[in-house]
């Protein structure tokens, strides 16, 4: 998806000067049994991270480093978090940076949840203008066992955006979109577009409801494939385009365990 804003360089300004609540401090007064992380998406081109130890950050920068074709522009201490600013800017779903930023979120769930860091949630709890999710991870040891991993998103008003599908699961899909499908292509090394007939992600009446029965056909046909959901990530800074109203969308995460064949069991994220 294309967004055209970017972050007022005000409130970034804001963000550097004002001294944060005391939240922080109250919050490390709290026992807890659990140990619970964040990764957090801001401004085009930041990740923030709470509560990692040092060599979990060393494995993400090198997850960030392998995955994002730009590289790590800085690495900081912001008010507590270890934020990664990025060259370019991911966020802003501009093009080829867009299925970049897919790959790289993807690669990162990936990496967190073999350190053993599972999502509890993807969370926003914002209402600034140009928000992001947060991820909320929990840490389980020992680590599950690895996965396969795919990203889908919904692009402009008519495109389905698959990132490290096999030539089988796009066959699949490819038969349960049917003839919603207008073409099917190969944009890139690592994603494939299905361009839909209409503009599903700007339904409205009695099409709304048919969008959300093809969305629960592709879970189906997901599910036969060995993939669940496993996150629903809102990674932009904002619409896609100036029609879009302010409103945009999220990009699913799946996976499905490594050597997985039909009729295995699939559990969900």
């Amino acid at each position: 998806m294309n967004d055209s804003h970017e972050k007022p360089s005000a409130d970034s300004a804001m963000e550097k000067t004002v001294a944060p609540p005391s939240y922080i401090a109250e919050a490390n007064t709290s026992p807890s049994c659990t140990t619970f992380a964040s990764v957090s998406l801001h401004m085009s081109d930041r990740l923030r991270l709470l509560r990692f130890p040092p060599t979990h950050i060393q494995a993400i920068t090198r997850t960030i480093q392998s995955s994002w074709g730009q590289g790590i522009q800085i690495e900081s201490n912001y008010y507590g978090a270890h934020e990664f600013k990025l060259h370019g800017r991911p966020w802003d779903g501009k093009g080829s940076q867009a299925d970049g930023a897919r790959v790289l979120m993807c690669r990162l769930l990936e990496s967190l949840f073999n350190l053993g860091w599972i999502l509890s949630a993807a969370t926003d709890v914002s209402k600034k203008q140009y928000d992001k999710d947060t991820l909320l991870l929990r840490l389980v040891q020992p680590a599950p066992p690895p996965c396969d991993w795919i990203g889908i998103a919904f692009s402009h008003a008519d495109r389905l955006r698959v990132v490290f599908a096999d030539g089988q699961l796009l066959q699949a899909l490819r038969a349960v979109l049917g003839r919603r499908v207008q073409e099917s292509r190969r944009i890139s090394g690592l994603t494939h577009e299905f361009k839909l007939h209409g503009y599903p992600w700007r339904a409205n009446g009695g099409e709304t409801m048919a969008v959300r029965v093809m969305l629960l056909e592709l879970l189906d046909c997901l599910e036969v494939q060995g993939f669940s959901l496993y996150a629903s990530i809102d990674q932009k800074t904002g619409p896609a385009s100036s029609n879009d109203n302010g409103s945009e969308a999220d990009t699913w995460y799946l996976c499905r365990a490594k050597n997985w064949t039909a009729g295995m069991p699939v559990y969900g994220g």
